[in-house]
């Protein structure tokens, strides 16, 4: 019994690996703070380029493992910025996912202030973007991809 056990964890384990998620290339300045709070789930951050025809290009996750993660989103271009709350449970075989997705357009020289959270079954991300230079702030309004040729 446990050697049927070890052999279905290493299996999810190996299966989890070959997920077909990529690692964002932060290498840009980081111009997005994200705060996550969650119970009994994993969230993650993917980021898709949006070009001229709305069509998109999936550029990398970031995990959101720690209380607080730095990322650089690149300004002056759309980006979709989807976040994923998802759980698994290897003694039922079931598993959720709940997705949060927006276009965002980062001005140059703002900073942008993202809560995310998931606790008690319920999920909410807040996106603000803040100006330094003025001590300013405003909430980004979600945005559909429909929405896209109407920016």
């Amino acid at each position: 019994m446990k050697r049927r056990l070890y052999a279905v964890l290493l299996a999810a384990g190996l299966l989890a690996g070959c997920s077909g998620a990529k690692t964002y290339p932060d290498a840009l300045p980081k111009n997005m703070h994200v705060r996550t709070e969650t119970s009994k789930v994993r969230a993650e951050l993917h980021i898709h380029r949006v070009d001229a025809n709305c069509l998109t290009e999936y550029q990398g996750t970031v995990q959101l493992d720690r209380p607080s993660v730095e990322v650089g989103i690149p300004a002056g271009r759309q980006s979709l910025v989807a976040f994923t709350f998802s759980s698994s449970s290897f003694l039922t075989g079931s598993s959720t996912s709940v997705r949060y997705d927006t276009l965002l357009k980062p001005r140059a020289g703002y900073t942008y202030d993202v809560k995310v959270s998931y606790v008690d079954r319920m999920y909410n991300v807040t996106i603000r973007e803040i100006d330094p230079r003025k001590s300013s702030s405003r909430e980004i309004e979600r945005k559909s991809l429909k929405a896209c040729g109407g920016s």
